[in-house]
């Protein structure tokens, strides 16, 4: 590996960075460059697509392809006028004729898009005309219109197409401020600026995003000049905090790490077992030792969302406890010092991505902390995608959206999801609690704000009485950047920290 990242860090040696070009680092490469297929808004699919609405830095929803819009008093219909001064990256004008196609594409089954649920709710979709639209949903779901920021697809391209196998997933056509020129995949994508982008001009001709997942040959080619901008592993910034060619800047996200439990592994099911597991963890040292400040103890996926409660349950890290709650469970230490059973020793496998060092470190020290209490534990690390997430005994997960508070909860924890019976469904633990269901329910359905945190609330309580997850850490990222890039606004990023480059038409150098 260290051989490949040399060879490529010579390859992109070569490369200028002029002026009118930017060139920035992203960790994740998405499969296909079609909003279909990604909620977390993946930085490249972002940049050449555009939705009805938008997020500001504050993330407050804006027009976007919509110019405006109305919701009835049941939160059931939705009309939108639309922007008539938009034209597809070919030049072909779009209309209401292509959101109509969009909404029915994402909500098709046969299509297996990635955002599915949250068009699901879709009753029937009226064009109003060329530019106004009428959409009704067959229950309220406040969320939707946030769902609706999933960049819209030209019906004149994809009427015909297969969606999962076209061709334009990967010569992609949207009318974002960028359009796509060229895809090396596992290395590159370039674009250029487009000329008739409706919300302003796009302040850097062309921009080039290098998928680079070593954070060692990122920090290299920052310090070499062949990139521009990316997020650095705050195990490196050390080397940038002095450095006058380079500004810092410290980003919030809602997204967190976590151990997943598989509720169908013989030990795991057990709720006293989650329970016990739970206390065995000191979070602070994580936060203070792996990820040097640059996050917080997590202990609810909603901590940086408007819906977290002020006050929550918490495990604090008492090993009293975990030994408590195992012999709740029929537990006791053999000659070895280990919990058993009937004979079987308490262990499992925790499997993680061998690509992104964080969670490889972080399953190191819950190895580490499970055996200081007696409990067996083998850390497997693979490349990401070589596994089944749902397969395994637990897997080290990351999850948290900074758009509304139903995306990446009731996905990921609401029993409908479970991958056993939705293809779509992040639910790969298998989790089936009923308070939590009944809460997600209410709170995607509410209307009332207030309603909506009151459920939100026992949702995390129900989390906590029957854990699915040991929740470990929240996630700040800190953006490194040239010191004559200017129009970088700071924003709560996503998973992974998407959304750093969401105002990317702006950027340019001095």
């Amino acid at each position: 590996m260290k051989i490949i990242a040399l060879i490529l860090c010579f390859i992109y040696a070569l490369w200028a960075s002029p002026k009118d070009t930017l060139i920035v680092a992203v960790e994740n490469e998405a499969v296909k460059i079609n909003p279909a297929y990604s909620e977390d808004h993946d930085a490249v699919i972002a940049l050449i697509f555009s939705g009805l609405i938008r997020f500001d830095e504050n993330m407050k929803v804006q027009p976007d392809l919509a110019k405006s819009w109305s919701i009835s008093k049941d939160g059931l219909v939705y009309e939108f006028e639309l922007r008539d001064d938009v034209l597809w990256h070919d030049g072909v004008k779009f209309s209401a004729k292509d959101v109509k196609f969009s909404l029915e594409t994402f909500k098709n089954p046969k299509n297996n898009t990635e955002i599915y649920v949250n068009f699901k709710d879709i009753k029937s979709i009226e064009l109003l005309g060329a530019y106004k639209i009428k959409i009704t949903l067959s229950q309220p779901f406040v969320g939707f219109l946030d769902s609706l920021s999933a960049g819209m697809l030209p019906s004149h391209l994809l009427e015909n197409e297969n969606l999962n196998t076209s061709k334009f997933n990967q010569n992609p056509v949207g009318t974002g401020a960028f359009k796509f020129e060229k895809w090396k995949k596992g290395e590159y994508v370039s674009l250029v600026a487009n000329e008739n982008f409706h919300l302003g001009k796009v302040k850097s001709k062309r921009l080039i995003l290098r998928h680079i997942n070593d954070a060692n040959v990122v920090t290299a080619e920052l310090k070499n000049g062949k990139i521009d901008a990316a997020l650095i592993d705050s195990s490196l910034l050390k080397s940038f905090e002095k450095d006058k060619k380079f500004k810092i800047l410290r980003e919030k996200s809602a997204d967190y790490r976590a151990l997943m439990f598989n509720l169908e592994n013989e030990f795991l099911k057990d709720k006293n077992v989650r329970l016990a597991l739970n206390y065995a963890i000191n979070k602070q040292a994580i936060v203070d030792n792996i990820l040097h400040g640059y996050g917080f103890i997590a202990s609810h996926p909603l901590e940086n969302s408007w819906a977290a409660p002020k006050e929550v349950k918490s495990y604090a890290y008492d090993v009293k406890k975990t030994d408590e709650l195992l012999q709740k469970a029929g537990f006791k230490k053999n000659e070895k010092g280990l919990y058993a059973k009937n004979g079987k020793i308490l262990s499992f496998d925790i499997y993680t991505m061998s690509n992104d060092p964080l969670r490889v470190s972080l399953a190191g020290i819950l190895q580490s902390e499970f055996k200081k209490v007696g409990i067996e534990v083998k850390v497997v690390a693979k490349p990401a995608g070589s596994f089944d997430y749902s397969k395994v005994d637990s897997f080290l997960i990351g999850w948290g959206s900074p758009y509304d508070p139903d995306f990446h909860t009731y996905r990921v924890f609401e029993s409908s999801q479970d991958t056993n019976k939705s293809p779509s469904g992040w639910n790969f633990g298998h989790y089936n609690d009923k308070n939590a269901d009944e809460a997600l329910e209410k709170a995607r359905n509410s209307l009332d704000v207030n309603e909506r945190k009151k459920h939100y609330a026992e949702f995390i309580d129900a989390l906590y009485e029957n854990p699915p997850f040991i929740f470990l850490s929240y996630l700040d990222f800190a953006l490194v950047y040239d010191v004559n890039l200017k129009g970088i606004k700071p924003r709560i990023l996503g998973h992974h920290g998407v959304g750093f480059t969401w105002n990317i038409y702006e950027w340019s150098k001095n």
